[in-house]
């Protein structure tokens, strides 16, 4: 097996090992945010960064062990490589083989994560629109204000929101 080729499927497994720790981090997420445990939400968040910072090296360094097998394959310029071209490139069936499982695998992990990160966003924005809701009831709506709108026609008159409320 080419060096090159098995450095960079190594590289490619730590990345689906990390992206699954991620997804493991953001089905935590979910489950503080449900139960509204900002501190669990912050600890989940800071270690997420960690794992954040771990996938940008070891996309580096995938990049630079393809950048060395092009190199050794006698190619130049071939900076912007995309997965999908290198396992074209690889003439061995088996290392072909390999690529293209552990790309589709890690692919999916990303998809996965997208898909949970998606719905904890979502999740996120209901409970902001549910305390925006609260607020409301328990301060009355911005129509039922007692301040007399006419003199500021023409003005953008906004009460306090979710994001710049005083308590």
């Amino acid at each position: 097996m080419n060096e090159h080729v098995r450095q960079i499927l190594l590289t490619l497994q730590e990345l689906l090992n990390a992206h699954q720790e991620l997804i493991q981090f953001a089905n935590e997420k979910t489950q503080a945010i449900r139960t509204e445990n900002v501190e669990m939400v912050s600890l989940i968040t800071g270690r997420e960064k960690k794992c954040v910072q771990r996938i940008v090296e070891l996309e580096q360094t995938r990049l630079l062990q393809v950048g060395r097998y092009t190199v050794e394959q006698g190619l130049r310029n071939m900076r912007s490589l995309k997965m999908e071209k290198l396992i074209q490139m690889v003439y061995h069936a088996e290392q072909k083989l390999e690529l293209q499982h552990m790309w589709r695998e890690l692919s999916a992990a990303i998809k996965t994560l997208q898909d949970v990160n998606t719905f904890n966003q979502q999740l996120v924005r209901m409970n902001l629109d549910y305390l925006q809701f609260t607020q409301d009831l328990l301060l009355g709506a911005p129509e039922d204000e007692v301040t007399y709108h006419r003199a500021v026609q023409g003005m953008n008159v906004q009460r306090a929101s979710r994001y710049n409320l005083k308590t």
